[in-house]
């Protein structure tokens, strides 16, 4: 053995030696669901192989599935201690991916899977199904719901009594344990230093037939070490540090690969090294992300009128769905199921209107998917729909954006910029040529907003021609807003544009009367007072020369 070597990586070699003849497949394979594999009440290892096989599960399952199959990228959610105990290694010196949740302890991650149980037992109601893999059936571009995995070592009573009852529950809704020792609640095998595997019968509430599980992978703590720096890289398309522990040399790790039966470890780090191959030539969004995941962004406008930029046609759009993608922008994008239903669906039976619901979002995610790529864009926690932000990009949040960042800015130029951006993202009336029946109260307040916008803006503008600039926008936007009028009147009067003021005061009245509305005294008086300040000032009489101005 080498000097610098660590003990434990030299037993662990000794475990990691499979046999070529065997043929029975590892779990969990990346190309095989573990729901089709495991016991419904979790798995139990135990035996001198126990730690090694519990390594060959955490690697296969970063291993499998890709961004073009969001519904097989396992997520592993484990304990610090119980990691640093299959590495030898603090959880510090080990590099990131999205797909594996680290905790602080033991009840951190069982409060996790808790909450992961809740959120899939409801998405099942939400459906009308029993399990998560009748879900994808039913809608194959659902939110992902990706098969999670708990790798833990309980040790107390409560602690095996929580795991066990989320196991019971979670086998239907894809979420699967693996115990480090014995698991009477569970099912219980014996793996041996090459990963053969035994039965250990507790009693007869024996919940399956762990025969079926045959060999396991088994990997020594240098080889996991190595291949969670790989899949980091492969799930982030960010280049990793090196490993703290003694790097292997990839040859070894796939030289199996070549063999009639390769060893199942070989099989997962040569599928693991053919897609760092192709790093350089695929993109690497943030795809293995849990639970959100982003490939492109959506471009979605929603002032002056309601449209996908650039979308996908391949598929018509539902009218519905494009008014709840609407609805939910308008919402800061998030809203609760049942308002959703009272807003766009209130005149559906009660126990029609969830289904039609459903159709709705689905629709919408299939456009999203093929107008953006494979990504999380809608999803659905807790009986409410929420877009993933990250992946949108929205003119409304835009201004509504800018707008904060002009209340909260401490100089007059930040405001000034901040205001110039809301502007800039109100492009007209909100969902312009749309009959929503829930979209007139947000559409008025969405209005009073972008003209408070415009009258600041052109307040905090010296110069009295880019001012009117502004505020001919916002007559645009609003013709009937006597405060547009009157501040257009004091800047046309600073740049001594007589005949422009009498102009606005016309158009104003001409306005008004459309609405049978009239001028407010207030804006007859700063009119006639504007006038008789400029005649004073040009006593022949003569017009001004200027011709830049409003035109209503």
């Amino acid at each position: 053995m080498d000097a610098d070597s660590d003990p434990a990586d030299a037993a662990d070699d000794e475990t990691s030696t499979l046999t070529a003849h065997e043929s029975q497949p590892p779990i969990p394979a990346p190309t095989r669901p573990l729901i089709e594999v495991w016991p419904s009440a979790g798995l139990g290892l135990i035996g001198p192989g126990a730690e090694a096989a519990a390594r060959g599960v955490l690697v296969a399952a970063l291993a499998a599935g890709g961004p073009v199959d969001p519904h097989s990228r396992h997520h592993v959610v484990i304990a610090s201690d119980t990691l640093a105990t299959l590495l030898g290694t603090t959880t510090t010196t080990l590099t990131d991916t999205p797909r594996m949740t680290i905790t602080s302890g033991l009840s951190d991650a069982v409060t996790l899977i808790e909450e992961q149980t809740l959120h899939r037992a409801r998405m099942c109601g939400d459906y009308e199904v029993d399990t998560i893999a009748d879900l994808r059936d039913r809608d194959p571009i659902a939110e992902p719901v990706p098969p999670t995995v708990l790798i833990a070592a309980p040790t107390t009573a409560h602690e095996r009594t929580r795991i066990a009852a989320l196991l019971t529950q979670g086998h239907r809704l894809d979420i699967h344990g693996v115990m480090l020792g014995a698991w009477p609640d569970g099912d219980t095998i014996v793996v041996a230093e090459d990963g053969s595997t035994s039965t250990v019968k507790h009693d007869a509430k024996q919940h399956s037939c762990p025969t079926a599980v045959g060999r396991l992978s088994v990997i020594n703590r240098s080889e996991t070490t190595e291949l969670l720096r790989l899949l980091a890289e492969s799930h982030t398309g960010e280049p990793q540090p090196p490993a703290p522990a003694q790097r292997v040399p990839l040859d070894r790790l796939v030289g199996a690969a070549h063999a009639p039966n390769p060893t199942p470890e070989n099989s997962a780090a040569a599928h693991l090294q053919e897609r760092r191959d192709h790093a350089g030539n695929e993109p690497h969004p943030a795809g293995d992300a849990w639970p959100y995941s982003t490939g492109g962004r959506v471009d979605v406008r929603v002032l002056g009128g309601a449209r996908i930029v650039d979308m996908d046609t391949t598929t018509p759009l539902r009218a519905k769905a494009l008014e709840l993608l609407v609805y939910l922008v308008v919402q800061d994008g998030e809203a609760a199921q049942d308002n959703i239903l009272d807003d766009l669906l209130p005149d559906a039976p009660a126990s029609k209107a969830p289904h039609r619901l459903h159709t709705y979002v689905s629709a919408l995610r299939k456009t999203l998917v093929l107008t953006g790529g494979p990504a999380t864009y809608l999803t659905h926690p807790s009986r409410r729909y929420a877009l993933n932000r990250d992946a949108f990009d929205t003119d409304l949040w835009r201004m509504r954006s800018a707008l904060r960042d002009a209340a909260l800015a401490t100089t007059d130029t930040d405001r000034t910029a901040a205001l110039q951006r809301a502007v800039d993202a109100y492009d007209g009336t909100l969902a312009d040529g749309f009959d929503f029946e829930w979209i007139e109260a947000y559409r008025e307040g969405i209005r009073r907003q972008a003209l408070d916008a415009h009258l600041a803006l052109a307040a905090a503008t010296p110069d009295p021609t880019k001012a009117l600039a502004v505020l001919e926008a916002a007559m645009r936007h609003d013709p009937y807003a006597e405060a547009i009028y009157q501040q257009a009147m004091r800047a046309h009067a600073a740049l001594g544009n007589l005949e422009q003021v009498r102009s606005l005061r016309r158009a104003l009245t001409r306005r008004l009367d459309e609405i049978d509305a009239e001028p407010s005294e207030g804006t007859l008086r700063l009119a006639d007072r504007l006038i008789a300040d400029l005649r004073r000032q040009k006593p022949t009489g003569k017009l001004d020369s200027h011709t830049n101005g409003l035109h209503p």
